[in-house]
């Protein structure tokens, strides 16, 4: 009896230990609590660097990174080993201080820094697993870090090389800056340069149209594209062209050109594609006034691709309340859009706050009044300036007759 319950007791002690174990593998970034101050004492202590999550409370990629990334298994165990992990709201406490010290203008921003608080690293918006942790890597490479392709740049160095490095990284935290030295790049790519990884980089980071050079050298050799990076890769790219130029004809309103573009998205198999193309048409109808054809669209996208995604369905009830101003018909359909995206999500405030306007606009007070002061109480856990407007938004609603 004794040697049973001894027994039972080492698989429970067992089972707790790999239950916690596990629980350990699962949790993700472990990120510290304490002030910034204690954060630099320990990396001093450990040598290992800072990586610095720099969010705010309403920023939604802050908020997806930390559902999706953070957590994930190889992430975690790449920046648990490598890095003093930190994140602060930029908007409270130690933030704003180092919000300023370290010039973070966007979120999520992401600093990795030595221990005396020196930068040595920077990086921003979300971005999926393995870029983040190749991120990680570049801060731990002296020359692959932000600071290193910096001082190359600024010492003259104009290799292929440190420019594309030094462009990509100035891509999403100085774009006016970025573009200058993604200019000083193309100018010296040969079409040799362009054959190369190095060049099919170039041509990931920074091919927008099918009129400039990139673009045009990469549809000139999209087979051997693919034959090297594979069909996914090239298909990105294609993609990204095929926008450019659906948008350019959606300016010059050529329809029978844009249709005739259009139209191997809205026959692909892929339903991201097929979405896309019905966003792309929807917006078409839009900017020609086409009420007819606008609603017939997006009503085909209630039932189907829009049906869930209140995101979409916010972003054309805005469009079309913007630009559908005194028509009665568009006005209708952009508070259908909008009263679904509240129905799919219910707690976001851009989805009340999209309502409210639309409600307001066709003057229905009651309805307006409800998603309006919604929007105000879910503003309050936003920014200052997002609570001002929301509050002066209720106002307004509520001085309504």
């Amino acid at each position: 009896m004794i040697k049973l319950v001894r027994m039972m007791n080492i698989c429970f002690f067992l089972g707790a230990a790999i239950a916690a174990n596990a629980q350990e593998k699962t949790a993700g970034i472990v990120f510290r609590q304490d002030a910034f101050a204690a954060v630099l004492a320990e990396s001093g202590r450990t040598g290992k660097p800072v990586f610095i999550d720099c969010y705010t409370s309403w920023c939604s990629p802050c908020k997806w990174m930390e559902k999706n990334v953070f957590v994930n298994d190889t992430a975690a165990a790449f920046y648990n080993a490598k890095f003093i992990n930190y994140k602060i709201d930029m908007e409270k406490g130690e933030g704003p201080a180092l919000r300023q010290r370290y010039g973070v203008q966007v979120f999520p921003t992401y600093l990795f820094l030595n221990a005396k608080g020196e930068l040595i690293h920077k990086a921003t918006s979300r971005m999926e697993m393995p870029e983040f942790v190749e991120e990680g890597k570049k801060a731990l490479d002296p020359a692959r870090s932000f600071v290193a392709l910096e001082k190359a740049f600024r010492e003259g160095n104009r290799s292929n090389e440190v420019l594309l490095s030094y462009a990509l990284a100035l891509q999403k935290t100085d774009r006016n800056k970025g573009d200058s030295v993604s200019s000083l790049l193309m100018a010296q790519l040969t079409d040799a340069d362009l054959k190369t990884p190095l060049g099919w980089q170039a041509i990931q980071a920074f091919a927008w149209s099918e009129e400039d050079r990139l673009g045009k050298y990469f549809l000139a050799n999209v087979a051997d594209y693919t034959k090297n990076y594979g069909r996914p890769a090239v298909a990105k790219i294609e993609e990204r062209l095929q926008s450019t130029a659906l948008y350019a004809l959606m300016r010059k309103k050529d329809s029978t050109a844009f249709f005739a573009r259009l139209a191997p998205w809205q026959q692909s198999a892929d339903p991201a594609l097929q979405k896309k193309a019905l966003m792309m048409e929807a917006d078409y109808y839009l900017g020609i006034g086409d009420a007819k054809n606008f609603i017939r669209v997006t009503d085909k996208g209630l039932k189907g691709w829009l049906q869930k995604d209140d995101v979409s369905l916010s972003f054309i009830a805005r469009r079309c309340q913007y630009l559908g101003e005194g028509n009665r018909l568009l006005m209708q359909q952009a508070y259908r859009l909008a009263k679904q995206a509240v129905v799919v999500a219910p707690r976001e405030y851009s989805n009340q706050s999209t309502l409210a306007k639309v409600c307001q606009d066709m003057g229905n007070r009651e309805e307006a009044l409800e998603a309006a002061e919604a929007a105000y109480q879910l503003s309050l856990a936003e920014t200052s300036k997002i609570q001002g407007l929301a509050k002066k938004h209720l106002e307004e609603i509520r001085q309504m007759k």
